[in-house]
């Protein structure tokens, strides 16, 4: 048994493309999956569904910025 350890993408119809090496050619194997989502990606959905959860949340209530003092009266604040 031979252990080989892939990254890859499943498409939107849920099908796995993977291409093994050429010494498997030919021959019927036990093949195993074991998936596990990256954790950049599970982040990427969480994001994702943070802004749709919160996209438009003040369109009744839009948020208005007051006129900026001039950069000199800026620089007397600090």
């Amino acid at each position: 048994m031979k252990t080989l350890q892939f990254t890859t993408h499943i498409e939107n119809n849920a099908q796995l493309h993977l291409s093994l090496p050429a010494e498997y050619a030919n021959q019927d194997v036990d093949l195993v999956v074991i998936i596990q989502p990256r954790q950049e990606s599970r982040e990427r959905q969480n994001w994702l569904a943070f802004i749709e959860q919160t996209y438009g949340c003040l369109a009744d209530d839009p948020l208005e910025r007051p006129e900026q003092p001039a950069l000199n009266d800026i620089d007397a604040l600090l």
